[in-house]
């Protein structure tokens, strides 16, 4: 089981976040404790509405449970009340959501910080540490598989640094490459490159230039532009002695810049394509969204066309009973008194009083009871309202993810296509190289290669002609 958890602010873009159905298959929303709103953005906001009476800057506390192995719901809660219950979090507000992404179960809890009984919010000291044990605690609870660096009681450096960050999260999320793919490529690459210039070639085949950084000795620049370490992408190698076998390339390795120059102006001449490209896939591919969009968006206009139903009748029936009220004899003769006294200067301020109270004046208990119902319609009018708001946030989140994956997959596509065409052309020019030099100059290399051929035929023909005397057979002969 893997716990992550950390503070932050940015409700609106959390719930965003947690709501999009585009990058999970599916979404569920399975609590929310505490607040009055029933929607992942309203809650929020009253998470950052609590806040602000405060000087708290992160009133959310974010935590992903992702176990190895599915858990039942009731292992799902009693994992997560555990967790608030060692993090100082009971009784705070929280909310529960359910992802399903490349088949897999994980929840997502998000706490209010902010305890208002006090009116300060939650320390969360060493939480890090308290996950670490909790995750090793429930995972012997619930018979699962530690991942790599949680058997250990303390946290090496090494794993430390090749933590994922949100940074390098993001990047993957843009490029389709994850940091550990990414080693994994380069890393390959280099043990299996004899020479420097191999290796650079061996980068150039998988996408990667190699470059010379500003503060470091080498960078790779991946096909979008991105810089990378290469010291930090070569598991189990020194700085130093990847400098020492590149020291034969050094003066032919270009600039960081120049190589990012190349890659934008490669990545100019081709955008009108991609462009064009992505606009067709987007076409093709935005109609499942768009028919997610339009079931969300017909589910909330039927609450709408329900909840104007219900304030109209509301108004009405009020409207009713007032009317009935008033045509009341007591009522009637009231407000003629009180009309009476109105005309008398000197009575008119004795009766104020008499006059605001609703409990004696029939209409000015109607006026309070109408200003208290509108008001709820507002409130109930503003609650869809962000509602609807927050779910047009939503489709634009969805609609961007998938613009960013399938600019991605054209991309590959693209350099995929450049690199076949950049092999093509490497074999035309060696084509046109056999066909314009001479004889000697063309075949001097292969000569060597069919002299070392023959003299290791002749090898291999004098052992079989001595296996063949060892055995009592004569070459040119059937029979011994």
């Amino acid at each position: 089981m893997i716990l992550k958890g950390n503070q932050r602010a940015g409700g609106t873009d959390l719930a965003t976040h947690l709501m999009n159905a585009f990058d999970n298959e599916r979404v569920e929303v399975a609590q929310i404790r505490g607040t009055v709103a029933e929607h992942l953005h309203g809650a929020f906001a009253e998470y950052e509405a609590l806040a602000a009476g405060t000087r708290c800057k992160e009133p959310l506390y974010s935590l992903s449970v992702n176990p190895s192995a599915p858990l039942a719901r009731e292992q799902y809660y009693a994992a997560i009340d555990r967790i608030e219950q060692r993090l100082g979090l009971s009784g705070q507000a929280r909310a529960v959501v359910f992802h399903v992404k490349h088949g897999r179960e994980h929840a997502h809890v998000v706490w209010c910080r902010i305890d208002t009984a006090k009116m300060r919010a939650v320390q969360l000291s060493h939480d890090r540490q308290k996950l670490r044990g909790l995750a090793r605690e429930l995972a012997m609870e619930f018979g699962l598989e530690l991942p790599e660096g949680l058997a250990e009681d303390k946290r090496t450096e090494r794993a430390r640094k090749k933590e994922q960050t949100l940074a390098e999260k993001a990047q993957a999320e843009a490029t389709g490459i994850t940091p550990e793919q990414r080693r994994a490529e380069i890393t390959q690459a280099y043990r299996r490159s004899d020479s420097a210039e191999a290796f650079r070639a061996a980068l150039k085949e998988k996408g990667y230039v190699l470059a010379a950084g500003d503060k470091r000795v080498y960078v790779v620049v991946d096909r979008f532009g991105k810089i990378h370490s290469l010291a930090r992408q070569i598991d189990g190698v020194r700085t130093r002695e990847i400098g020492q076998k590149l020291a034969a390339i050094e003066a032919q390795v270009e600039g960081v810049d120049a190589v990012k120059a190349t890659i934008a102006q490669r990545e100019a001449s081709s955008r009108a394509r991609i462009d064009q490209r992505v606009k067709h896939a987007m076409a093709e591919r935005a109609a499942k969204l768009a028919t997610l969009h339009k079931a969300r968006r017909h589910k909330l206009g039927g609450k709408d066309q329900q909840l104007a139903t219900t304030h109209g009748a509301e108004r009405m029936s009020l409207h009713a009973a007032h009317k009935a009220e008033a045509d009341k004899p007591f009522a009637r003769a009231a407000g003629a008194i009180f009309a009476l006294f109105d005309r008398v200067p000197g009575l008119r301020s004795v009766i104020a009083p008499l006059r605001r109270n609703p409990k004696i004046n029939p209409t000015e208990r109607h006026r309070i009871e109408r200003e208290a119902l509108e008001r709820r319609h507002q409130r109930e009018r503003l609650v869809l309202d962000r509602r609807t708001k927050a779910l047009s946030r939503l489709e634009a989140w969805e609609l961007r993810s998938l613009a960013t994956a399938v600019r991605r997959q054209v991309q590959e596509m693209e350099a995929a296509r450049e690199q076949k065409a950049e092999t093509v052309q490497d074999q035309i020019v060696v084509n046109k190289l056999d066909i314009v030099l001479p004889h000697g100059e063309l075949h001097a290399e292969a000569n060597k290669k069919k002299g070392w051929k023959a003299r290791q035929d002749k090898l291999g023909a004098g052992k079989n002609r001595e296996q063949d005397q060892s055995r009592g057979y004569r070459r040119g002969r059937d029979e011994p």
